[in-house]
């Protein structure tokens, strides 16, 4: 196996602002671990997989998912890491975030509603739920463009592009994590040649969510 990346990493300063109403008929809710099986069938209807299994691993991780409802149903939602880490498998960096520091991931709208600036206004809703200003972290793959474009609409800026070539399970070829990224704590990050030991594998793969 072999498997190439190329991320943009970005950021969100705590005093950006990026207010947008939901529209009417719209509510912001975060879904709890007792939403699961919701998640589930959201993800299923839009075409992935939504393993049970995955998201669970996500709660048990402390991320936590926030969504747009319409009615009975999820239009849009993301997960975010709020004083958690950050594991990004793709480097096998584990990054440590304080309390004044959230990581977005996997940001989705449903087919029919984009371009309604739908991830806008729920950023504009989640930077509600906490009281003190927080610093936002995301990464996106540089190919994907809608979705660099519309962090840039949240007021995101990316601060680095970093490469990744995994081959086999084991070996990996990496960027140094970047200035402006928190400094990760695993696994061996000043090492831009990784060879992982089978006791790091396991590890490694216990991370991934």
């Amino acid at each position: 196996m072999i498997e190439f990346n190329a991320i943009a990493l970005l950021r969100r300063c705590a005093a950006t602002s990026c207010q947008l109403p939901l529209a009417e008929g719209q509510r912001f809710l975060e879904m709890h671990e007792s939403d699961k099986a919701r998640l589930v069938q959201a993800y299923r209807a839009n075409g992935m997989s939504g393993k049970p299994e995955r998201l669970q691993r996500r709660y048990d991780h402390g991320m936590r998912c926030f969504a747009i409802e319409e009615g009975e149903r999820l239009v849009a939602w993301f997960w975010a890491l709020h004083g958690v880490p950050r594991y990004m498998d793709e480097f096998a960096w584990q990054i440590p975030l304080n309390e004044t520091q959230v990581w977005l991931r996997d940001a989705f709208v449903v087919p029919e509603r984009r371009g309604r600036r739908l991830l806008l206004a729920m950023m504009g809703a989640g930077v509600t739920v906490e009281s003190t200003p927080m610093e936002y972290f995301s990464d996106v793959s540089v190919s994907n463009r809608p979705s660099l474009r519309a962090h840039a609409a949240m007021g995101f800026s990316r601060f680095a592009t970093v490469h990744s070539l995994r081959v086999g399970g084991s070996r990996w070829w990496r960027s140094l994590p970047p200035e402006g990224l928190p400094a990760p704590a695993q696994l061996r990050p000043d090492q831009k040649h990784l060879r992982m030991s089978a006791d790091e594998i396991a590890w490694h793969h216990a991370q991934i969510a």
